[in-house]
């Protein structure tokens, strides 16, 4: 009988055990659903690759400054056609992600389109004007350091002759080259700034054959915003300097001070602070639709950056009058002329 006796009260401790084990075993299922369910995801879809050292760069520069401020699990994916916008959209909105990035303005319809089958989640674009209960613009404003790195040009130029490519001739784009040609002029009204468009973002050769064009016609200076394009600009001018000319770059959106390290001189610039800030707010449950504008006025978000390897080539009296110029602008006292973009989708 004492065979059985401890048999019956093995059985029972494994029975115990087994239970015990289930118990522990829903726990953590439990907890680790519940861990995902808290977990802060943000996404973005960007129109062309991290690798164009710009506005892609600059974004995903933003999305790990979100994953590393704020603990957040994030992804970003290329996302270049309307239907794949929208695609891409969905799929991380059912995929639990609580706020998602869509940086151009051409993600405006495509999130118009996905939003209102998602209201717990949170849609940016990157410039434009649409809002609605859960879609909010971020205007990444860099007209307010294009404008100095106008008088820059302007006080530096020897033939009166500076260049700007853009990539696309789209809004935002067109606003940053009205206030660096006013820049310009502040400080030279015989100036003339030339204005040539790629036609897309992407063709670095084209963006090269366009800026010798415009060193051959006596273009010292040039400001290209056209993303992985507009290294073509850094190529033309490197090359122009092989031959001996005087010819400088400046950088649009990012740092472009070791991209072209003989050439660029200054930079207007978007920190990831912008990105960070809207995360915060999303995060802490504290977004409301309205039109997020950084410039240099909201904590630096957007600001001015010397190359450190050049900085020694810009006279003093430049440097004077980009700071006088700074400092106006952040007092309130003066305005960079820019275009008013935000109505022209607005809900």
């Amino acid at each position: 009988m004492k065979q059985v006796y401890w048999s019956n009260k093995i059985s029972v401790k494994v029975a115990l055990g087994m239970i015990c084990l289930f118990a522990l075993g829903i726990m953590l299922v439990s907890c680790a659903d519940t861990s995902t369910k808290n977990e802060f995801k943000v996404a973005m879809l960007l129109p062309a690759s991290i690798t164009d050292a710009g506005w892609n760069a600059l974004a995903y520069d933003g999305l790990l400054a979100i994953e590393k401020e704020l603990g957040a699990k994030v992804k970003h994916v290329e996302s270049q056609t309307p239907t794949e916008q929208e695609q891409h959209f969905r799929h991380y909105a059912e995929e639990g992600y609580a706020l998602i990035f869509g940086h151009g303005y051409e993600f405006q319809d495509p999130a118009k389109a996905v939003a209102p089958d998602f209201p717990d989640t949170v849609f940016i674009t990157s410039s434009g004007g649409t809002i609605t209960d859960n879609i909010s613009p971020a205007n990444f404003r860099v007209e307010q350091p294009a404008y100095l790195l106008g008088i820059m040009a302007g006080m530096m130029t020897r033939e009166n002759k500076l260049g700007t490519i853009g990539g696309q001739e789209i809004p935002s784009v067109k606003s940053t080259f009205i206030a660096f040609e006013a820049g310009a002029k502040s400080v030279n009204p015989d100036v003339e700034v030339r204005k040539v468009y790629v036609g897309n973002w992407e063709d670095a050769v084209k963006g090269k054959e366009l800026s010798l064009a415009l060193i051959n016609e006596g273009v010292d200076f040039l400001f290209p915003n056209a993303d992985a394009a507009g290294l073509g600009a850094f190529h033309a001018a490197e090359d122009a300097q092989n031959e001996g000319k005087t010819v400088y770059t400046f950088g649009a959106n990012r740092d472009k001070s070791e991209i072209s390290p003989t050439t660029v001189l200054a930079n207007a610039v978007i920190t990831p602070k912008a990105f960070v800030e809207i995360a915060q707010e999303v995060k802490d449950g504290k977004f409301k639709p309205q039109i997020y504008t950084f410039n240099m006025l909201r904590d630096e978000a957007i600001t001015l950056t010397y190359n450190p390897k050049l900085k020694d080539k810009i006279p003093q009296a430049v440097l004077d009058a980009v700071e006088a110029a700074k400092a106006k602008i952040l007092s309130g006292e003066f305005e960079v002329p820019q275009i008013d973009f935000t109505q022209e989708k607005e809900e």
